[in-house]
């Protein structure tokens, strides 16, 4: 029986010990799922990015300003209401834009090999203003469904933005067109659905594009920054890497009313942080290679289709976009 309790002493003080270990690996397994529905959402939010770009083509070398609006002929010409859409442009001064907006993107590989696909529609508003600037706000409404997860449908994330018209492009140098947006979280978070609709961060993105025609090709580009405001998620302080971003392509005028462009994507973020120490293999590389065609149906209605093709694992495999902004 003294054997028995000299024993039952010594097992004692492993069993808080192998109580702490159970705690710490409850603890470990609950990082690595906040860290797998970060890089779900963050997937989610940089395809989004993506999908929202519209290639468009740049416009004619004899454009004499970057403001383009209903009172300007070139402005019913597809090369120019096309720049306005990708935001290498602005609107003449109270010129007013609506755009409805379809989009479908598929992904079945991706950094978590799930299959997603997300339907979305979305509406734009602009307005042009004196001295080169244009402000514009975006909805989008957006439907998704994650496999072996659920489907979520829901506002996504509202977005507000200000360009600015540097200078037009001449036979030296190229236009140059400013811009900076402010993205509100208002779309579900992992934290609220298994399938994330939003990114879940407050974001603030500057981005600078450039024209330049060589006739007959036409080529454009742009460079951005996306920053995002750190965020408590379970307790734990989460920072998400900026967003560099960039685009370049070249364009085809078919007639003065349809244009053929074709360019690339990219987006790169490095790792997410929890309570300031990096995660390993959370770095991701978005790049897209995408088709645009575009069509002036009347002055005021004009048709942008596109489609891109994800050339790298963390990007959708394929995204089909239309769109029909309306000027009044």
């Amino acid at each position: 029986m003294r054997y028995v309790f000299v024993l039952a002493l010594l097992l004692l003080p492993a069993w808080p010990a192998s109580s702490q270990t159970v705690e710490e690996l409850k603890a470990q397994l609950a990082a690595q799922k906040l860290i797998n529905e970060l890089l779900k959402q963050r997937v989610e939010t940089l395809e989004a990015e993506l999908v929202g770009r519209e290639i468009a083509p740049p416009p004619r070398a004899e454009a004499p300003a970057p403001e383009i609006g209903a009172e300007d002929p070139e402005g019913d010409r597809a090369l120019e209401r096309a720049l306005v859409r990708r935001g290498n442009a602005v609107l003449s001064p109270y010129t007013v834009e609506v755009t409805p907006s379809l989009s479908w993107s598929h992904s079945g590989r991706d950094a978590l090999s799930s299959t997603r696909d997300t339907y979305a529609a979305g509406l734009d508003a602009r307005v042009g203003l004196p001295g080169g600037w244009m402000l514009g706000a975006s909805v989008p409404l957006l439907h998704r469904d994650i496999d072996g997860t659920g489907d979520n449908t829901g506002l996504g994330d509202i977005s507000v933005t200000a360009w600015k018209s540097f200078w037009p492009q001449d036979g030296t140098w190229p236009s140059l067109v400013g811009s900076i947006r402010y993205g509100a979280p208002t779309g579900e978070d992992f934290s609220e659905d298994d399938v994330p609709l939003g990114s879940g961060f407050h974001r603030v993105t500057g981005r600078l594009s450039a024209v330049k025609t060589i006739d007959p090709i036409a080529f454009f580009g742009d460079v951005s920054y996306t920053h995002f405001l750190g965020e408590t998620i379970s307790g734990v302080d989460v920072d998400r890497s900026g967003v560099i971003g960039f685009g370049f392509g070249a364009n085809l005028a078919v007639t003065p009313d349809i244009s053929l462009s074709a360019g690339f994507d990219f987006a790169f973020e490095d790792e997410i942080e929890l309570n300031g120490s990096k995660i390993d293999g959370t770095a991701t590389t978005f790049g897209l290679f995408e088709l645009g065609a575009d069509f002036v149906l009347t002055r005021d209605i004009f048709l942008n289709l596109s489609a891109g093709v994800g050339i790298t694992d963390d990007s959708p495999d394929v995204i089909l976009g239309a769109s029909l902004p309306i000027r009044f």
